[in-house]
């Protein structure tokens, strides 16, 4: 045991992975003395401290639109120093004139803001530093994705350390009036996220950074709504506590979910080191060794999360009365209630980086979506229906309960995708082809003749007819018809011929990677009779191919129509048949065995 403790701390892995252990574990420790500091001062300060982090939880995901968990992975696959600071630059270009405008909305309507948020116009002057502390944790989420990816381990550490922890304990040793607080650590998030990247900033970057800003867009986008819901998951039920039973609940339900957000960060080294981590095995092939880590992660966080909430639900009248004081048991009673949501949300946080690395779709963000939803119907209830003051942490727990669960079997459909493509190697390619045609339609044969020269090239096909594309409905039972073949099946890349309505279902329906030939009257819609159809269908067009995973055109005229990503369209040129059929096997596998782009 000790040797392989020596050997691992000798490795590089081995080194950053303590570094990152300690550093948060110091960073956990700082944030809960920066409660305790708010704690010192008064009740109301605390509840409104907590309001503020929770708001600004809630807000910088709008911000940051999915680029930390983007940046990492591209940066981590980039083979260059001079690719990973084009996709620093893209990240900026638009993170940073988002946050601003968001401090000048935030300064701009303060009084209308106050009200919201903390019930009281009296907070207005609160409204512009929660403004800076949002664009200044945004920017850390740049800053700290980059240099994961780039492996930057040391200042990686230091900029979350700084920002986690000793800024917002340095702002309440220093000034004792709320908003001085939150002017201070909104200030210091900013600075110590922009000069961590400096170089990278300005560091050469031949070409520009425009194409990987908009492929960091496609990646983060998707999962804006997931990040956006994590927010709001621990943040609008203290927005409807206010509601209905006041300030003094409403801080009571958002420490709770605060304990989780602690709780949670226990486990924030292993999502931090598993994503690039995981990102570069997968672009590697290296299918079994991380299958194996993934199921040793996996047993590790559930027991330490249950021994984790086991510890607080027997403690937590001492812990909290030792760790706030004298008002420290007014918190218990709620604070017990939503940590029985601690073990599902830290799986859930643990274990998100596998679904970030392997899914291009947003597996994390529709399960978040879901448990969100489940949050809303229970807060619409507890505002309509007089209902006893812990309604919103029983509704808390049941959103985190499912969002726990939906992670679990989630991580085990990737371990068994991996271990089926380790054990088949360089595998015939499984391909699922999408048809907008009824099987025995005619509209659509040289799809199928192109299916059936893949099939002779050595794919193993499947066919699938999406017989209707204008009745809802119908397409909703499509959906669910799709999703059992891809079941059963389990194809390495979904191949849909033609955009349109077609292309954009199979985006949104397959968990599985997509690539979308377009044709050329699926963009030009000109020949399309009515006024509202050949819109709908351009713009679907576009979205999927904004969303697929690959991109394949009949030729240039085709290519040019593309709104965006026209650099990485393969062109399937008509002078080339001898070859074709290989070039798009070769395509399609690249894709399906998770290549980043250009590889």
């Amino acid at each position: 045991m000790l040797g392989k403790l020596l050997a691992m701390l000798r490795s590089p892995q081995g080194r950053d992975g303590l570094l990152t252990y300690l550093t948060e574990g110091l960073a956990l420790l700082g944030m809960v003395l920066t409660y305790r500091l708010a704690a010192m001062e008064s009740k109301e300060d605390l509840d409104l401290y907590v309001i503020a982090r929770r708001t600004i939880s809630f807000l910088f995901p709008v911000i940051l639109l999915g680029a930390m968990v983007g940046i990492t992975r591209f940066a981590a696959m980039s083979a260059a120093p001079e690719m990973a600071r084009r996709y620093l630059k893209g990240a900026l270009s638009y993170v940073l004139p988002l946050g601003l405008t968001l401090w000048a909305f935030t300064a701009l309507f303060a009084r209308p803001l106050s009200w919201t948020i903390f019930g009281s116009h009296e907070q207005a002057p609160l409204m512009a530093p929660v403004g800076l502390m949002t664009l200044g944790i945004a920017l850390h989420g740049v800053a700290y994705g980059y240099l994961r990816g780039r492996g930057a381990t040391v200042v990686a550490n230091a900029l979350q350390l700084t920002v986690l922890a000793l800024a917002p304990c340095g702002a309440f040793l220093l000034f004792s009036e709320m908003s001085a607080v939150l002017w201070f650590t909104g200030a210091a998030w900013a600075i110590s996220a922009l000069l961590s990247v400096w170089r990278g900033m300005f560091g050469t970057t031949p070409g520009g950074s425009k194409r990987e800003g908009a492929e960091l867009l496609r990646y983060g986008l998707p999962r804006v709504p997931g990040d956006v819901a994590l927010g709001a998951l621990l943040t609008i039920p203290g927005y409807v506590a206010l509601r209905t039973h006041g300030l003094d609940l409403s801080g009571e339900v958002g420490f709770g979910a605060t304990l989780l957000n602690i709780a949670a960060a226990v486990f924030s080294p292993v999502a931090l080191l598993l994503l690039p981590s995981a990102a570069a095995q997968l672009a590697a092939g290296d299918h079994a060794g991380l299958a194996e880590r993934v199921r040793h992660m996996s047993r590790i966080i559930l027991l330490a999360s249950v021994a984790l909430m086991a510890g607080f639900e027997l403690l937590a009248t001492p812990v909290l009365a030792i760790y706030l004081g004298p008002t420290g048991e007014q918190y218990v009673p709620m604070s017990r209630l939503i940590f029985l949501g601690a073990l599902p949300f830290a799986y859930f946080n643990g274990m998100r980086s596998v679904l970030d690395a392997y899914f291009r779709t947003p597996r994390n963000g529709v399960n978040l979506t879901k448990a969100f939803l489940l949050l809303l119907l229970g807060s619409m209830f507890h505002l309509l229906v007089p209902t006893p003051w812990y309604t919103m942490g029983i509704v808390l727990l049941v959103s985190l309960l499912y969002l726990g669960w939906a992670t679990w079997r989630d991580v085990r459909f990737v371990t068994s995708e991996l271990d089926r493509l380790a054990a088949q190697g360089e595998h015939v390619l499984q391909l699922v082809v999408v048809i907008p045609d009824k099987e025995e339609g005619t509209m659509y044969t040289k799809a199928k003749k192109e299916a059936a020269a893949l099939a002779a090239h050595g794919a193993q096909v499947t066919l699938f007819h999406l017989e209707d594309r204008s009745s809802p409905w119908r397409l909703w039972r499509s959906r669910a018809k799709l999703k059992r073949l891809l079941q059963r099946t389990r194809p390495d890349v979904v191949h849909v011929h033609y955009g349109s309505v077609a292309g954009l279902f199979t985006v949104l329906a397959s968990a599985v990677p997509v690539v979308v030939t377009f044709v050329g009257d699926d963009l030009d819609r000109r020949s399309v009779p009515g006024i509202m159809r050949p819109w709908l269908g351009k713009l679907f067009s576009q979205l999927s191919a904004f969303f697929a995973a690959g991109i394949i055109c009949r030729d240039e005229a085709v290519r040019s129509m593309l709104w965006w990503r026209s650099s990485e369209a393969f062109v399937l040129k008509d002078g080339h048949k001898g070859n074709k059929v290989d070039l798009t096997l070769a395509h399609l596998r690249s894709v399906a065995m998770h290549k980043p782009t250009g590889a």
